[in-house]
């Protein structure tokens, strides 16, 4: 998280499920609208891979609020990272980086 910022990001997983669900969410201390975009990128033996969402969301005041859902599949000598750019009108871009949960 930024520390001057008044957004708040955190992943919410089920892990024991296969594959493992992936829960993004903002949550910011006034009500604002902001496009965000969700990527993950997973290298391995095999090559890379990478999937994305995104779109434009309102955020209610303290209230936390999804990005959708993600499935992944990790395994073990995976390299796995989620990365989440959030932007607001008129302001630079802010992004957060999550390892992926196993």
């Amino acid at each position: 998280m930024i520390a001057d910022s008044d957004i708040q990001v955190w992943l919410e997983a089920q892990t024991q499920s296969r594959p493992s669900v992936i829960v993004p969410y903002v949550q910011s201390m006034v009500d604002k609208s902001v496009a965000y975009r969700v990527r993950v990128t997973k290298e391995n033996n095999s090559g890379r891979s990478e999937i994305s969402q995104g779109g434009t969301i309102f955020m209610m005041a303290t209230k936390p609020t999804p990005l959708g859902k993600m499935s992944l599949s990790i395994g073990d000598a995976d390299v796995c990272e989620i990365e989440l750019t959030l932007t607001e009108t008129g302001k630079p871009s802010d992004k957060y980086r999550f390892d992926c949960p196993r």
